[in-house]
């Protein structure tokens, strides 16, 4: 099984966990975080692939005279950037036992593939690809969702925040810039802990949505994608 299948299979799972089940008696309190003790989490993200946008190359014909020769198509440009795994840090600081604010950073290394179409000269299904160094710099908050008919342990989430942008390309020559927006939805696995002082240790599993303007790309579109992560937390 690839890499990107076990993330998204993980996300799944305890997502799907999360799910009402009938209610049984539950032991104690549910997990939650302790207030202005810092939590650090390390894993690892999917990003699923990211239409850029296509452009048109065309050009004018030489004519004799002052009438302005007819334009034609040279080709058509489209470009994605394809889906990829890579490496998630986050550091939360809870400001209550279910609300965090978050810093979190996401490096992965895409491949950025362009295929030409239209060419004028008879050349179809063209393409040329290079790989793409994609960081992503933000915060957000996240909100754990009050107790449920759900094993006492596992506290699902939501959360919603910003990122900064930073894209290199061309073997690392050419910077391109922007931000991104997501929200995500997961579940937080308590496995040691969580219940006033004391190291806690857990899993983190969520599936979300992100949408991007700027970086790399052919206009000016808010452009979206799917995305996954899988991490282990500890807090302090």
């Amino acid at each position: 099984m690839t890499t990107p299948r076990v993330v998204v299979l993980l996300s799944l799972v305890a997502v799907a966990v999360a799910v009402p089940t009938p209610a049984r008696a539950q032991p104690a309190s549910p997990p939650s975080w302790r207030p202005w003790w810092p939590t650090v989490a390390v894993g690892g993200t999917l990003g699923g692939a990211e239409p850029l946008g296509d452009r048109t190359i065309e050009a004018r014909a030489v004519a004799v005279g002052t009438v302005t020769p007819p334009g034609f198509t040279l080709f058509r440009a489209e470009s994605t950037l394809g889906r990829s795994v890579g490496g998630d840090l986050v550091i939360a600081l809870p400001v209550t036992p279910a609300l965090a604010v978050e810093a979190r950073g996401t490096v992965r290394r895409p491949t950025l593939t362009t295929r030409l179409s239209g060419d004028s000269e008879g050349a179809t299904g063209d393409a040329s690809t290079e790989r793409v160094t994609d960081v992503e710099i933000g915060g957000r908050v996240s909100w754990l969702v009050p107790a449920g008919p759900w094993p006492r342990r596992l506290r699902p989430f939501v959360a919603a925040g910003g990122a900064y942008v930073r894209q290199l390309h061309q073997d690392r020559i050419l910077v391109e810039t922007g931000s991104a927006w997501r929200a995500d939805l997961g579940t937080h696995l308590w496995l040691r802990g969580g219940h006033g002082r004391g190291l806690a240790l857990g899993l983190t599993a969520e599936l979300g949505w992100r949408w991007r303007t700027g970086g790399i790309t052919f206009d000016d579109r808010v452009r979206s994608a799917p995305a996954a992560a899988v991490r282990m937390f500890a807090g302090f």
